[in-house]
């Protein structure tokens, strides 16, 4: 008995059809419009409208991209694009009883001329007011068109957050550069202040008698002096090695005095034959890394 009611049951059963499609929303960019596709007459213009978007039913064994692909090439030509974001879905019943269900796909047109197929008759840009106020777009297409226009203006305000994420990416690099200028400077500054400290020192130590080097004062001051030298070093401050017989650079060396001035008005018209050697340190000469932040002072030859 209730094997009968089954079969019963069976026999009277309606098959259903199920099917997925998808239709490409493709956009103009450079004049803000959309591609639509005139229909021919039939179930489908007739219930959904004279205007339909390009697209199709997936064949066996392709994916959503290779379906999308050939779908755009059989209907519109071999165009330039870019297929960028699934963003409607729409159920549209066939004549036979069964659905399916269109997704809806942005796709921005690049470029090349259109050339439709024999499914459609005719084409056209249209702008999204003009579909959106127009009689003879359905329901279904509006609503594609109106997530196309809010996918666009999702992108918009996407792109708007990261140029506003990048110039504060970039700020913040300015200001740490700023920051790491700023301690620079005022590293700078306290060095070249404190190098006419380590001036006095050297001229002191430089010139104590052989047999004082050894006095507790003379230590003292030693001790002193390297111990300025080496806070000096922490800063990465290094003296310039500048000694006589070397060679002038002004990248390194300032000349306070020429050794021919001092020999007299015979030896001054004899300047072609300046040797450009230095002969005397007068002050030394440091840098920081490889900024020089005082140039040697020297007398040349």
């Amino acid at each position: 008995m209730t094997d009968k009611k089954d079969k019963t049951f069976k026999s009277d059963e309606k098959k259903y059809h199920f099917g997925l499609s998808q239709k490409a929303v493709i956009y103009d960019s450079q004049e803000n419009k959309y591609l639509l596709l005139k229909s021919k007459d039939g179930y489908f213009a007739e219930k959904y409208g004279p205007w339909d978007l390009a697209g199709g039913t997936m064949n066996p064994g392709e994916n959503f991209k290779e379906a999308m692909e050939r779908e755009i090439k059989e209907e519109v030509g071999d165009i330039d694009y870019e297929i960028l974001d699934v963003i409607a879905s729409e159920k549209i019943f066939n004549s036979d009883g069964g659905e399916k269900i269109y997704l809806g796909n942005f796709v921005k047109y690049i470029g090349k001329e259109i050339q439709i197929s024999e499914e459609h008759t005719e084409y056209k840009w249209e702008s999204y007011k003009n579909i959106i106020e127009s009689k003879e777009t359905k329901p279904w297409l509006k609503n594609f068109i109106e997530k196309a226009q809010k996918y666009l203006e999702n992108q918009k305000n996407l792109d708007g957050w990261k140029r506003c994420q990048a110039d504060f990416e970039n700020y913040k690099k300015r200001q740490a550069e700023t920051q790491k200028d700023f301690i620079r400077f005022s590293t700078e500054s306290v060095i070249l202040q404190l190098l006419p400290v380590l001036d006095n020192f050297h001229a002191s130590t430089d010139h104590v008698p052989k047999e004082q080097k050894d006095a507790p004062w003379v230590v003292g001051i030693m001790h002193i002096q390297k111990q300025l030298e080496s806070v000096l070093t922490t800063y990465r401050v290094t003296e310039i090695e500048t000694k006589g017989g070397d060679e002038f650079n002004p990248e390194f060396h300032e000349a306070v005095a020429n050794g021919q001035e001092t020999g007299g008005k015979e030896q001054k018209t004899e300047s072609k034959e300046q040797k450009n050697k230095i002969i005397k340190v007068v002050q030394r000469g440091y840098k920081i890394d490889n900024k020089v932040i005082r140039a040697a002072r020297v007398i040349v030859e």
